[in-house]
């Protein structure tokens, strides 16, 4: 078991850029699978398509997740909206990885909680539709709560279900704790390869747009300025007609996700714990207790670095992209 959870940390720092994850649902999830208890009985045919359909439709909804961050600094750039739900999405989203995971996980279960963060976070897409402050930022609070008990529920079934394989094979648990991961892994990147995708097919400008000036095109690349970008004559907003298609695209994939996961993934039947749960306090200063920890505290500038990486790529880089 305690090689499983070491090897379980290489795959989270391996998955951390493109999910909501923070240490704190790190701390939960393996706080989780220390815990003693009989793992359920399942065979290997039933763990590989539950990690497949874990895996499918996480792609399916965070597709359009990403496709819609990349896009929030210049589509959504009216009074700076787009860039301040991203803020209150990760702000809300550490205080949730702090507090919510092992509480709600251990009330209810993986599966239900993966069904509902996935259902609670759809308003946000949905919200992109038409801007208003008070529902852009309600839902964008909602998906930063959702995403903490979703990245750590996520990341304890592919643990357990690996657990469970592991049982069946030969192979070193390390092993197939990189196999699971690695697969998981694969549709993760691919949520940024198909919302690109679904992106330019409905935003790309019509066959009979104007060819771009020679002066606008020296504003590209290294020399960008983002003040300029409001009045910038490449910059085309999208219509409304082809704003509804976008976000209509990215809720239908979100539903089915949802509807795959109610139809197809397999509930754990020994990752709920009815017994009393652990206060807020209690936990909080459990999390304090990480930072003595050598490897803990290692981790802390690669998230760190991990995150302002993201914020530039996704607010910064891709006005830049967006206008070129």
């Amino acid at each position: 078991m305690t090689s499983a959870i070491t090897k379980e940390k290489v795959s989270y720092a391996v998955v951390e850029e493109h999910t909501t994850k923070i240490l704190s649902s790190y701390k939960e999830s393996t706080c989780l699978l220390n815990s003693p208890r009989n793992l359920e009985q399942m065979s290997r045919g039933r763990i590989i398509k539950n990690l497949f359909v874990l895996s499918f439709c996480y792609c399916l909804f965070y597709t359009g997740f990403w496709a819609l961050t990349n896009l929030q600094s210049t589509m959504n750039s009216y009074s700076n909206m787009g860039p301040y739900s991203q803020a209150v999405i990760y702000g809300f989203s550490m205080a949730s990885s702090l507090f919510l995971p092992k509480l709600i996980i251990e009330r209810f279960g993986c599966k239900k909680v993966l069904i509902t963060c996935t259902f609670l976070c759809l308003p946000y897409i949905a919200c992109n539709v038409y801007l208003h402050w008070e529902t852009f930022l309600v839902s964008s609070a909602l998906y930063g709560l959702a995403s903490g008990p979703f990245s750590a529920s996520l990341t304890i079934y592919i643990d357990e279900i690996a657990l469970r394989f592991q049982k069946t094979v030969t192979e070193k648990v390390e092993f197939v704790m990189a196999c699971f991961f690695g697969v998981y892994t694969f549709f993760m990147e691919n949520t940024q390869v198909w919302g690109n995708v679904i992106s330019f097919l409905v935003l790309k400008p019509d066959k009979n747009v104007m060819k771009k000036l020679d002066a606008s095109l020296k504003k590209c690349g290294i020399i960008f300025e983002v003040k300029s970008n409001l009045l910038n004559s490449n910059l085309t907003p999208p219509t409304t007609e082809k704003r509804i298609l976008l976000i209509g695209v990215f809720v239908l994939m979100g539903l089915l996700a949802l509807f795959i996961f109610g139809l197809f993934l397999d509930p754990l039947k020994n990752d709920v714990k009815r017994e009393g749960c652990r206060g807020v306090g209690d936990r909080f200063v459990l999390w304090l207790k990480h930072f003595v920890n050598l490897q803990q505290i290692l981790l802390i500038p690669l998230t760190t670095f991990i995150g302002m990486e993201s914020a530039l790529y996704s607010n910064e880089f891709t006005q830049v992209r967006y206008v070129a």
